[in-house]
């Protein structure tokens, strides 16, 4: 079954975001543009691109209530999202009607819908967001420099938004609202007690220790998994 679906609906003609899966799924980018052609002169749409911190399993979102589905609009969609295997970008392709497929029954909708194609899918190890942060652990914001940052960016422009929120949270566990949270000492505790690592009491280290936090929030990790990360980069 796929993870993601992008659906329209012929009662009503909106645009839905499906999840038919059990599971839930975190912080997702979404991004569709498209074009339509009158009397051969093509006019340009503006680019769609909002956030959700979640998607319910078995649920949908309906992005937009009059989509643009007309027999001469092409859509391109995308989507960047944390799900349990990992972080997860899919790509659709609307051609006009052509490629649509007609679904006459969905467990989410009570009649008929026309499935967008999926053109691209990727999962991305949730190791390569965690390298390209430690690759400068103090920074302030992803490194432009690295690799693997360079190559996320090229497979879609949904990564900027999600490391500009990712360097967001992780200031928020050192300097804003979540400096004191219990998770941070915790982590650190959980460090220290079955990795023999000792923290000084510094900048540094509450630096580490809140990015390793906001690592957390953002691609939904345990302590232990976040734990080995540490060893495995940082140690």
């Amino acid at each position: 079954m796929k993870i993601l679906q992008f659906v329209i609906p012929k009662k009503n003609y909106s645009l839905c975001l499906v999840n038919p899966r059990e599971h839930d799924l975190f912080n997702l980018y979404i991004k569709y543009s498209g074009f339509s052609t009158e009397n051969k002169i093509q006019i340009n749409y503006e680019p769609t691109s909002m956030m959700t911190d979640i998607l319910y399993g078995e649920s949908y979102a309906i992005l937009e209530e009059n989509h643009d589905w007309d027999v001469d609009t092409t859509f391109y969609y995308e989507t960047l999202y944390v799900s349990n295997d990992g972080i997860v970008l899919q790509k659709f392709y609307r051609n006009e009607l052509k490629n649509v497929r007609t679904l006459h029954a969905h467990p989410l909708f009570t009649t008929p819908i026309w499935e967008i194609e999926e053109t691209y899918y990727e999962l991305i190890d949730p190791e390569d967001i965690i390298r390209i942060v430690f690759k400068d652990i103090y920074a302030k914001e992803a490194p432009a420099d690295s690799s693997i940052y360079r190559e996320l960016i090229s497979k879609s422009e949904l990564f900027e938004p999600f490391f500009e929120d990712l360097y967001t949270e992780m200031g928020r566990f050192h300097r804003g609202d979540k400096c004191y949270s219990r998770e941070k000492w915790d982590f650190a505790e959980l460090l220290q007690a079955n990795y023999h690592v000792q923290f000084v009491q510094s900048e540094g280290s509450d630096i580490i220790l809140s990015n390793c936090s906001g690592l957390m929030k953002t691609l939904k990790l345990s302590k232990q998994q976040m734990a080995e990360y540490f060893i495995k980069f940082l140690k």
